[in-house]
């Protein structure tokens, strides 16, 4: 297994042995994350890259992000575990596994040329998470879906990482970027010279998706991600040789590429993001599927997009389906998991507590306000609402329903609250459609 340095070195990947060593991969008997059953999945998926493309059926991907993952054994029912994720922002991580169940399902359904899973996968870098989630990805596979993860910034590294017992928590073991890397083995492609787990997932023959790792866990995980120029490195290599190879090509990060709203710049846009923008323009690549934000939310400047994917583990439990056509037309589409995949009144429950954790969060900021109790119904509904609809990707600025309702004349006289600060920030922000998107194919 690779060895990382403690510190960060930027001459670590520029190594130049191999004429393909921006898409090599070792096998597991010399120490490397990939299994042989995947080498030679792999190896054999660039050969049909290298050749003449002869193939002309769709391809389909499946993409889910922030997953959040709890190890059942870590919380056992806890009340903690449960208080503290209803003080957050509706994750329902206490369902962890009915929601793997139905992401299964789900994929076994649709039968996708591959899933790509863009990073927070544990919900706080418990090791003991982790293994369950690369065991359920093992069964995934099983059913003819191949798996592809890259680490988000809960991921490894983690000093939170948690368990819970009762009305106690504990500290549990975390991953190191070498243990993770283990743990996914079967799930990344990582080149033995890299100093991030970034690599190329090839999906058929006819699209290559770059999972590029810009989480910042070394030494200690944190919030905000970056792109260096060891990344820029490996990514133009990997954008000239899809070019070379006649292949299309999309990115895939765990933070944002492009600014969604001035509310998600601070954390969430990756730093060093032009750097990468300017190459993904270079080089024709027009999609990044990205997550960070759990809101569902699609922005484009200057002809490139980057599809923010809602968080899977918060209603209404979004995955997004991109599909390469015959004619390269390509097509993100986000949809909510059905109920026909999820266990009886489940989403109407997950519905409710995300409404029930906006709805208890404004109360809170209006104890004391001196409100009549009817406003503060109406205004806490209000919040409520805009936040299932903004988290949802089903907000749009254009829609009246928003700026007539009368409890929003109620904030407005309430305008230093800060739950009344982010709503007001985006609702003045230009929102359109947030859960498709669609580049032409040849006329």
């Amino acid at each position: 297994m690779m060895m990382r340095p403690k510190r960060w070195n930027p001459g670590l990947h520029s190594s130049a042995e191999h004429p393909n060593r921006f898409l090599l991969a070792r096998d597991d008997r010399n120490g490397a994350f990939m299994k042989g059953k995947r080498l030679a999945a792999v190896c054999l998926a660039l050969l049909l890259c290298a050749l003449a493309m002869t193939a002309s059926a769709e391809v389909r991907v499946m993409v889910v992000s922030d997953l959040h993952y709890m190890a059942k054994a870590l919380y056992a029912d806890s009340e903690l575990f449960l208080r503290a994720l209803r003080a957050g922002d509706g994750k329902v991580s206490q369902y962890s596994d009915e929601l793997l169940s139905a992401l299964a399902l789900e994929a076994e359904r649709l039968h996708p040329d591959a899933l790509l899973v863009t990073g927070d996968l544990s919900f706080n870098g418990e090791r003991a998470s982790h293994l369950v989630l690369a065991r359920r990805f093992a069964e995934i596979e099983t059913s003819g879906t191949p798996v592809w993860v890259i680490p988000g910034n809960h991921d490894i590294n983690s000093a939170t990482a948690r368990g819970f017992s009762g009305s106690t928590w504990y500290a549990t073991e975390a991953v190191t970027t070498e243990e993770f890397a283990e743990i996914y083995a079967d799930f990344m492609n990582v080149p033995a010279e890299a100093d991030h787990l970034s690599y190329v997932a090839p999906v058929g023959d006819r699209l290559w998706t770059a999972m590029t790792d810009v989480s910042f866990y070394r030494e200690q995980a944190q919030t905000f991600g970056v792109f260096t120029a060891n990344h820029a490195e490996w990514l133009e290599g990997v954008m000239q040789q899809a070019q070379s190879a006649g292949v299309r090509l999309i990115t895939a990060t765990h933070h944002s590429l492009l600014q969604h709203t001035a509310f998600s710049r601070d954390s969430f846009l990756m730093l060093g993001s032009e750097s990468m923008a300017a190459l993904a323009r270079k080089y024709g690549v027009r999609l990044n599927l990205s997550g960070h934000l759990h809101v569902q939310h699609i922005v484009e400047q200057a002809g490139l997009a980057d599809c923010a994917l809602g968080a899977f583990c918060v209603w209404p439990h979004r995955y997004a389906l991109v599909t390469l056509a015959d004619d390269g037309a390509l097509t993100y589409e986000a949809r909510a998991l059905e109920d026909a995949v999820l266990p009886e009144g489940f989403s109407e429950e997950s519905r409710a507590w995300f409404y029930a954790v906006a709805d208890e969060k404004v109360r809170a900021s209006l104890d004391g306000s001196g409100l009549p109790a009817e406003e503060i119904d109406a205004m806490a509904d209000y919040a409520a609402r805009f936040n299932l609809a903004y988290f949802s990707g089903t907000y749009r600025s254009d829609d009246p329903v928003w700026w007539e309702d009368p409890a929003r004349a109620l904030w407005q006289r309430n305008d230093e609250n800060a739950f009344w600060t982010y709503m007001n920030l985006v609702m003045n922000e230009s929102t359109g459609d947030s859960l498709h998107f669609e580049l032409p194919g040849t006329p």
